[in-house]
């Protein structure tokens, strides 16, 4: 088989995660909820190509994976009056968190602290002076430390319990959970792998159809993609309220509740593949997808070839006379 590859787009192999979404994706715009696969549109109808003796074809894949570790990232946060006193207070509650993280079976080497911010406050102090305005003049009052505590963790159902210890430091603010697939390379080659066979299937129909696509000139290009689930998760408003005609609320004060905004998670459909590995997934998954495209380029039929005629040639020879005639030689 012959094959020229275009181009090969892969990307991502780490990002967010399933068991928790986190603070910070409420501060992010809603996340697309109709993924499509590279090189397939919605219209699933086969169309002609122009070209007679092209044929294209699209093949995809979809791996549904689940976590081999998270990562959970905490936003610690303190004030005091003098850096002395801020760091001494914030080192106390990552230590017992530290501790107690532990007590669960959490390695120290799965717990980072990142340092994030340091900085000074400051506060308007107003001088009143005799015969003149009043003066507000910035004087420090005492400093903000913020640090960021990274948790990893194996077992999902370790979260709660994460989250228990946290809050026993006030700790509350879990920013996000970042989810991780080990060897992402090596779905990436199982899909492909699972692409090129389907291909050789369909092959070998065309070829009992007369279609012998294994001749042809090919064209391949490929592209593969992952989606994590924190970027999968929809939002929606579970109520219903009364509509209000205008003479209703002509001379009324309305005041409306609020009502919460909750969320849900929302995989990557499977109906736009022709491959699926663990399609039955109960829990948010690592979504890897692999499209193959393929352009198949036709020999042209040969014209056909007229039959030649055969025409015998009879020979003659001649002689020429001392006279100077051309006479007929006939050989016996």
């Amino acid at each position: 088989m012959r094959y020229l590859l275009l181009f090969i787009t892969c990307l991502g192999t780490f990002h967010l995660s399933a068991q928790v979404m986190g603070n910070y994706r409420n501060q992010r715009p809603q996340a697309l909820s109709n993924y499509q696969p590279a090189f397939r549109s919605v219209q699933r109808a086969a169309d002609l190509n122009p070209d007679q003796n092209i044929i294209e074809m699209t093949v995809n894949a979809l791996s549904n994976q689940q976590a081999d570790a998270h990562i959970a990232i905490f936003s610690v946060f303190q004030s005091g009056k003098t850096a002395k006193d801020v760091n001494q207070a914030m080192n106390e509650r990552l230590s017992a968190v530290t501790k107690a993280l532990q007590a669960l079976g959490i390695d120290e080497d799965d717990i980072y602290i990142d340092m994030v911010n340091f900085l000074p406050t400051y506060a308007y102090n107003e001088e009143k002076k005799i015969f003149s305005k009043k003066t507000l003049t910035e004087v420090p009052t005492g400093f903000n430390l913020q640090k960021n505590l990274h948790i990893r963790y194996r077992k999902a159902e370790l979260l709660d319990q994460i989250i228990t210890e946290a809050a026993e430091e006030e700790i509350y603010d879990i920013i996000k959970v970042d989810y991780a697939v080990n060897e992402p390379q090596k779905i990436y080659e199982e899909l492909r792998k699972m692409a090129f066979e389907y291909l050789d299937g369909i092959k070998e129909q065309y070829a009992k159809n007369g279609i012998a696509l294994d001749t042809a000139l090919q064209h391949a290009a490929e592209s593969a993609w992952v989606v994590y689930p924190g970027e999968r998760y929809e939002t929606y408003s579970a109520h219903a309220s009364q509509k209000l005609t205008k003479q209703e609320t002509a001379n009324a004060v309305v005041t409306n509740v609020d009502k919460p905004t909750l969320s849900f998670y929302q995989a990557i459909p499977a109906n736009d593949y022709d491959l699926v590995i663990n399609p039955d997934l109960l829990e948010p998954a690592a979504q890897f997808t692999y499209s193959l495209k393929v352009r198949f380029t036709l020999h042209p039929p040969k014209a056909p070839v007229a039959p030649q005629k055969i025409v015998e040639v009879k020979k003659q020879f001649m002689y020429l006379t001392p006279e100077g005639k051309v006479v007929p030689l006939v050989l016996q």
